[in-house]
């Protein structure tokens, strides 16, 4: 998956997120407003938020791993 789309499926992702907790909200008594927010927070956003981050590092050591220097010492620039 190249980096734009795997950026485009979190942000597609998001927005959904994002829609089922004003829907939710929108539910809710003005008294549990809060709870349910972080319900959903809880429950649809911060699972993508592992997941994005997730994402970015593993491409980010894929870059590294195609970069020359990745397996010199960086002290000694030695193999």
């Amino acid at each position: 998956m190249s980096e734009q789309k795997w950026i485009d499926e979190a942000v597609k992702e998001f927005r959904k997120g994002c829609k089922g907790l004003q829907n939710e909200l929108s539910k809710a008594a003005n008294g549990t407003l809060l709870d349910v927010s972080d319900e959903q927070i809880m429950k649809n956003l911060e699972p993508l938020l592992k997941k994005v981050q997730q994402k970015a590092i593993q491409k980010a050591l894929e870059k590294a791993q195609t970069d020359p220097d990745y397996r010199r010492c960086n002290k000694c620039k030695k193999k």
